[in-house]
């Protein structure tokens, strides 16, 4: 089996529909037929394949694979639908050397994703997402799509790129994820496809409809060719997720019975229902007109719609740490944890149940227009884009609280049990109003591009072809964001300070709910009790619900801050506008040579990318009358950087069927839009000399302050750089099966970590504590892929094939000591690996494929990775230590599975099952002194689809 090479030859002998059907990824390769070293030749062949089954996938997405010119993987569109998988996110998990994260964000591990969410390729989130070819973005603060939120029946194939080329667009410092739609001069004459499914899962015992439809057809016409294609995809998913959580633990040496003991106790616990609901449409066209065999226009137009909404009841113990007792007979373990006792403190111990909503609406458009012209002797083409999208969100939460007399801790058991006094948390009348919480944002986000590319082909020698090109695109980002707006109402640590409305404190009972929690875990693990929690219609009321609560009270002068006023969007404090252009041109040659013996192909060139960075925001200065007293003020920052980025890659056939390749670059990555805010609050505060000073009747001067500034924001960070190697040895040693073995390594600069420097604003220098691009990592991984079908074995087993890839990866960051975790006791932890990065990965697919009949089943299985250092309740300040734990996801493992039907040419019938193994999801707290621990469980449904597939 060869693999073919480019050149003038082969470039006179394709027309140019020849030539576009190959660069979509639709053939197998050809022998004789010289392939072009360009991204969007990747795939060609002179004949097209009609895919179907999971065999065929694997020899188109083999294909693919065997004649690129750099190091990649592929998944076909038939592939997609034959997976147990309805998300791009879970299918490209598929792939060696990509990982997926399932939280709603690494920042937020309190919520789970059923889906799947962050996308990781070899242990780094710093992946390019594109569509067909070019850059597009979901309006989130990031710089890639949001893949969960794309129908995948609308794509014909997901290509993921390791190594970069010089005529690839910048920012895949981790690798290039590009989803390629299907286009109607794919396949000659009319094809009509539909797709009806219902969605259901076990725990939340809901079905939900799903459908897509595509129409595609070609004619040729006296005025030339003429191609339109419409696709659009509908599906709608509701799941349930329980979780439970055990709090950081403190060391005491001052409990009753235990003085002098080394103790570690709780912070407290959580339990957690999340209702899920999401639906999902997506609509794609795509005209296309070739008035002759050297020209041709193609424009589409893409749009993804996303909306969720996610209810969550949720109960909390919220101990003061240093105020509890453990009561005698309690259980510690060896390094004097607590595992099993029960906990006391005076006044009661605070417990809180909570009603929470919050729901998202996200569209992305994409509108391109291309253009390619064939020559005698070259090829160009070009492509105006446009790519607008949006992101607007709600999350509301109501909670009362109680008192309770003690808990019961057992954490000795496979899942942790905390419970209480039944009776006592049953009785209304001991509820008071605890807190009201919410969150607005409104993301907008758009690009225009334009780009030429100019590939000449040479008539003879070492270098078979020359391609140059330039791209332009400018992009807004204004994201305003009101942060958690948290207010208290009539806690019991505040109701000293309410003037007015004591007798509002204890809710009445018919605004109320009870909530049992039924079935959590599945009945593994036992709720406390009965809990009553604020009535959901105030969650849903918002903004007139939250009034109303906050009117019900009036507090002392000294606590007016405990007011719920409703944040405005448009306020600039809460507005983070931002202008990005960036410009580009690179030039890259093609070479062939087999002066050595061996077929030797690639390309080496050179990318040059400048940008230009405009954040819009505001500086306010501290509320003191030497450095400004509080004023706000417009900040404009501007920042630019330029890049020059090498590339070359080499592929050696060492015979018909074996493959060594080797490539060497250096990539980029540009700070998140989110990241680089221009929103800055400086501080000054009073100083222990400061104090004294002025205490002394000194007036005050500016050397009594120590001037700080905390921010996650930096609108002056630099991209992260990478000199990346990559080797790859292929074996393709039958149509439909091949194994390899890759060794890659990036040693990166500039990696973004939060750090102390100095800055000035205003003529004084504060110390920052904001993310800088400082930090040196290094990333080496080896991967191992093997797919293989038994098609020498006797029927029926001729059917069978496996799909097997293991991916390990070592990483380490030279990071200031000021960006790492700290234990609740004040100590360090070191140097933290990379977020979202496992040092081994498998996945195992065992296929079976025999006449009318095909089924599938896939196991993932990832080791653990750090999912954050300051996660929502692993951080804190207490007894004047402010604490961030590291927080890992333990190594998890999902099966997924799916039987299909053909019932003749034209209908199958499929189901397909995700999460079969019904897998609960640990989270551990890493601490030095109590050691390692669970610190949450997660589960959710077992998801089932059953669908009627038609092709026409």
């Amino acid at each position: 089996m060869k693999t073919t090479h480019s050149g003038l030859e082969q470039f006179k002998h394709a027309k140019l529909t020849a030539y576009l059907l190959a660069s979509l990824g639709l053939a197998c390769p050809v022998t004789g037929l010289a392939q072009t070293d360009t991204e969007e030749e990747d795939s060609e062949a002179l004949e097209v394949i009609e895919v179907k089954g999971m065999r065929a996938s694997v020899i188109s997405a083999q294909a693919t694979k065997m004649n690129s010119n750099k190091i990649m993987d592929g998944i076909s569109a038939d592939d997609i639908g034959a997976l147990p998988d309805r998300s791009i996110t879970e299918t490209l998990q598929r792939v060696a050397g990509v990982a997926i994260d399932r939280y709603m964000s690494l920042g937020d591990p309190e919520h789970f994703s059923v889906e799947g969410n962050g996308v990781i390729v070899r242990g780094l989130t710093q992946v390019r997402s594109e569509l067909n070819g070019r850059g597009t973005f979901s309006a989130d603060g990031g710089r890639t799509l949001s893949f969960g939120d794309v129908p995948p029946e609308l794509l014909n194939a997901v290509n993921v790129y390791k190594s970069p080329s010089a005529d690839q667009i910048e920012g895949g410092l981790a690798g290039t994820i590009d989803l390629e739609t299907r286009l109607p001069f794919h396949r000659d004459g009319q094809q009509i496809a539909f797709d009806i499914s219902a969605n259901y899962g076990d725990v939340i015992k809901e079905t939900k409809p799903g459908y897509s439809f595509l129409y595609s057809n070609n004619w040729d016409t006296s005025a030339g060719k003429v191609g339109f294609l419409f696709d659009i995809a509908v599906s709608e998913l509701s799941t349930r997720n329980d979780s439970m959580y055990v709090r950081p633990f403190f060391y005491r040496d001052d409990i009753a019975g235990y003085e002098g003991a080394t103790v570690y106790v709780p912070r407290g616990a959580d339990w957690r229902t999340m209702y899920f609901n999401r639906e999902r449409n997506g609509a794609y066209a795509a005209l296309q007109y070739a008035p002759s065999e050297n020209h041709e226009f193609t424009l589409t137009y893409f749009s993804s719609d996303y909306d969720m909404q996610w209810n969550e009841d949720a109960i909390f113990v919220d101990n003061w740490p240093y105020g509890v007792q453990v009561e005698s007979g309690a259980q510690f373990s060896d390094s004097g944890v607590l595992e099993k006792g029960r906990l006391v403190q005076d006044g009661g111990i605070p417990m809180g149940a909570d009603v929470r909503a919050s729901s998202q609406q996200a569209k992305t458009e994409d509108i391109a227009l291309r253009y390619r012209y064939a020559g005698e002797q070259f090829l160009v083409e070009t492509s105006l884009q446009r790519v607008s999208s949006d992101s607007a969100g709600l999350d509301n939460t109501v909670a009362t609280q109680i008192s309770v007399p003690y808990i019961d801790v057992d954490l000795t058991g496979s899942l942790p049990t905390v419970t209480s006094d039944a009776s006592y948390l049953g009785n209304p009348d001991n509820y008071v109003w605890n807190f009201i919480m919410d969150n607005q944002y409104d993301r907008q986000a758009d690009m225009t591009a334009a780009d030429i590319d100019i590939q000449y082909f040479l008539s003879d020698g070492f270098f078979e072809a020359v391609k140059f090109g330039a791209r332009y695109s400018k992009t807004s980002s204004d994201n305003a964001d009101t942060g958690y707006n948290w207010s208290p109402l009539a806690p019991s640590w505040l109701q000293a300070a309410i003037v007015e409305g004591q007798e509002n404190i204890v809710p009445d009972v018919s605004e109320l709910n009870l909530n049992s929690f039924d079935n959590f875990f599945g009945g593994d693990v036992p709720a406390p009790a009965n809990v009553y929690a604020p009535d959901a219609s105030f969650a849903f009321g918002y903004p007139q619900s939250f009034q109303a609560l906050q009117d019900r009270f009036v507090y002392a002068d000294w606590s007016s801050w405990a007011y719920w006023n409703r944040r405005d969007l448009n306020d600039d404090q809460y507005t983070n506008d931002q202008t990005e252009e960036t410009a580009a041109a690179y030039v890259m040659l093609d070479f062939f040579t087999d002066a050595l013996g061996k077929p030797v192909s690639g390309n080496v060139g050179v990318r040059y990318v400048k940008t230009e960075n405009t954040a819009h925001g505001y500086l306010q200065y501290p509320n003191n009358a030497l450095f400004g007293n509080g004023a706000f003020t417009a900040m404009d920052a501007e920042h630019d950087y330029s890049n020059w980025l090498p590339s070359l890659n080499v592929k050696v056939e060492l015979t018909d069927d074996l493959l060594l390749r080797f490539a060497a670059a250096k990539a980029m990555a540009r700070p998140n839009f989110a990241d680089l805010g221009a929103n800055i609050v400086l501080n000054a505060n009073l100083s222990s000399a400061g104090e004294a000073s002025q205490n002394a009747g000194n007036p005050p001067k500016v050397e009594d302050y120590v001037l700080t500034l905390d921010s996650t924001q930096n609108p002056y960070l630099d991209p992260m750089e990478s000199n990346q190697f990559d080797v790859s040895l292929e074996w393709y040693y039958a149509e439909d099966s091949s194994a390899y073995v890759a060794l890659f390594t990036k040693d990166i600069s500039g990696y973004q970590v939060p750090q102390l420097s100095q800055v000035e604003f205003g003529g004084y220098t504060y110390n920052a504590s904001w993310p800088v691009s400082s930090a040196d990592a290094e990333i080496t991984g080896v991967e191992l892929s093997l797919n293989h079908f038994f098609s020498s074995l006797p029927a029926p087993f001729d059917g069978f094939g496996v799909q097997m890839n293991y991916t390990w990866i070592d990483s380490e960051i030279d990071a200031d000591s000021s960006s790492q975790p700290v234990d609740t006791d004040g100590s360090g932890y070191g140097d933290m690996p990379f977020r979202g990065l496992s040092e081994n990965a498998v996945n195992l697919v065992l296929m079976y494929e025999k006449g009318p009949f095909s089924a599938r089943l896939a196991y993932n299985w990832r080791d653990e990775f750090l999912i954050a250092t300051n996660a929502n309740g692993f951080t804190g300040t207490e007894n004047g230590i402010t604490y961030g734990l590291p927080l890992f996801n333990a190594a998890t493992a999902y099966l997924d599975g799916s039987v299909t039907y053909r019932i003749n040419d034209n209908y199958a019938v499929v189901l397909e099952a995700n999460n079969l193994n019904d897998a609960v999801t640990k989270n551990e707290m890493r601490q030095n002194g109590p050691g390692n621990h669970y610190s949450a469980y997660h589960v959710n449904d077992i998801r089932y689809a059953l669908s009627l597939r038609g092709n026409f």
